[in-house]
């Protein structure tokens, strides 16, 4: 499955329809873990990872467990981001214009996109631990409220199971 994920002349569709068959009809773990990573990364990382969003949207409803990896990626897309529409963040200090940056509508909706995906993955089990990184970046750049807003509300929900 992690072949036909990576696979770049694999098109998204393609990809869904053989992951799809392989956990429907052959019975493959949608949690399996490669022999060629030495941590938790599955078939849901790389999916991300590789933009396929359509197998992802698939393995999110196959019961796949999100782990720790996701968050690293999407803490990275922060930074990413950060780089590519400012000076980005240097030596653990956000640059002057980094902070005139996440006032804009631009930052606002990457950042609400991101946030959506964080909350379904929440809902899904995923453990709000692993969002320490994304928690410091978004310190530096003083905009972590509304990131601990929502893995507070995610950590009251599973007290109150």
């Amino acid at each position: 499955m992690f072949a036909v994920i990576f696979d770049k002349n694999t098109t998204d569709e393609n990809t869904a329809k053989c992951v799809e068959y392989y956990i429907d009809e052959l019975g493959c773990d949608a949690n399996i873990v490669p022999s060629f990573t030495n941590d938790d990364f599955n078939l849901l990382d790389a999916a991300y990872e590789n933009n396929k969003t359509k197998t992802f949207d698939l393995l999110l409803n196959k019961d796949i467990t999100p782990d720790k990896w996701l968050t690293a990626i999407i803490a990275t897309e922060f930074l990413v981001f950060f780089r590519e529409n400012s000076d980005g963040i240097k030596d653990k200090k956000a640059s002057p214009e980094l902070l005139e940056f996440i006032k804009t509508l631009k930052y606002k909706e990457f950042k609400e996109e991101k946030f959506k995906l964080i909350k379904k993955l929440l809902d899904l089990g995923q453990d709000p631990y692993y969002y320490g990184y994304l928690r410091v970046i978004l310190k530096i750049v003083g905009d972590e409220k509304d990131l601990d807003n929502l893995l507070k509300n995610e950590t009251q929900k599973e007290l109150a199971q």
